[in-house]
């Protein structure tokens, strides 16, 4: 019976509850003041015409879909969802936006999720990874984003969104929904850039330089 009531749940999420969201979303940003900082990081990227890595908190996910979407139809972005349930709602979640999406994840079938990324940074599209996905800790740059940068070539694009006010979910990843209205920043870092023979001390280094950046970025302190 519990099986059959889980099933009934996640058909209603797939048909009904994911195509909702999408609309709903869409409507709110439609009312967000937003701003771009440093969208000439952005442009400057693309006349380069390779592959880009965005590098965000998952906590931005539901944000990242919609106003990633401008970037998206200039190149197409990939990003790797997990291989869970709950993975397959968020790539049909990602897939009405646009997105291309690889099912993969930093705890389960993480080598072949990296391999497919870097096959489309290899095709010449770009890929956007949650840096703490699928599970957390928040806020904890995971290696994977630095091996697919040296094993590419491509760069690394820091990316956060903040919102003047929103609703914050109780998951983990204290996943931010806007409110109508509100004030809403997209703010690019510098880009990071390795080479093929970086070592893994510096891989190490490159993760929690990324880690504070992206703390920056956001207007957070590390979690303790």
């Amino acid at each position: 019976m519990a099986k059959q009531r889980r099933a009934i749940y996640y058909f209603f999420l797939q048909t009904i509850g994911i195509p909702l969201a999408y609309v709903l979303i869409r409507l709110i940003v439609l009312t967000l003041r937003i701003r771009f900082t440093n969208q000439h990081i952005l442009d400057a990227l693309l006349a380069e015409e390779k592959g880009i890595i965005y590098a965000f908190w998952h906590g931005d996910l539901v944000l990242t879909a919609p106003l990633g979407a401008i970037a998206n139809r200039r190149r197409r972005i990939f990003i790797m969802t997990s291989l869970s349930r709950d993975g397959e709602l968020l790539a049909r979640f990602l897939r009405l936006f646009k997105f291309g999406t690889v099912r993969g994840s930093t705890s389960r079938a993480a080598v072949q999720g990296l391999h497919q990324l870097k096959k489309r940074l290899d095709e010449g599209y770009s890929v956007a990874v949650a840096v703490d996905g699928p599970r957390g800790p928040r806020h904890q740059v995971k290696p994977g984003i630095a091996l697919l940068a040296k094993a590419s070539g491509c760069p690394i694009l820091p990316s956060a969104i903040t919102l003047s006010h929103a609703i914050r979910l109780r998951s983990w990843d204290r996943c931010e929904i806007p409110l109508p209205f509100s004030r809403c920043e997209v703010r690019l870092g510098t880009p990071v850039r390795l080479a093929p023979n970086t070592d893994h001390e510096t891989l190490h280094q490159v993760c929690r330089e990324l880690e504070a950046t992206l703390l920056d970025l956001k207007g957070t302190q590390k979690p303790q």
